[in-house]
């Protein structure tokens, strides 16, 4: 009778272990996950914040962080953005457009498959 004790005993201690290494795992794929995911963002912001000739200084934060690159990107204060309302209008037209039809066709779709018996 003991024996038996002992023997479910280390049973339910073996799926303890394995089931904390699995949280454990799964702690890190989602830690690793979210730092993949918030890199390419951080990034942007750093390179928003800073001056044209530091963005590639290697700080991890700007020394002196500015707004002007909004400033430049708003008044099209830069020759490569001459055209950026024009540009941003036309992204704006082709995702609207993207958006109705994937509706359309995805609603369509959606009333004949629900109509199969």
């Amino acid at each position: 009778m003991s024996l038996a004790l002992t023997a479910g005993w280390s049973t339910r201690r073996r799926y303890r272990v394995r089931r904390a290494l699995a949280e454990a795992v799964a702690v890190i794929f989602a830690l690793v996950l979210l730092i993949w995911s918030l890199l390419p963002i951080y990034n942007m912001l750093l390179m928003s914040l800073d001056k044209h000739n530091d963005i590639f200084s290697g700080a991890i934060w700007p020394p002196a962080p500015t707004l002007d690159s909004f400033r430049i990107v708003v008044t099209e204060g830069f020759w490569y953005l001459e055209y950026f309302w024009h540009q941003y209008a036309n992204s704006i037209y082709v995702g609207v457009a993207t958006t109705f039809f994937t509706l359309l066709i995805g609603s369509l779709t959606s009333f004949t498959v629900g109509r199969i018996r």
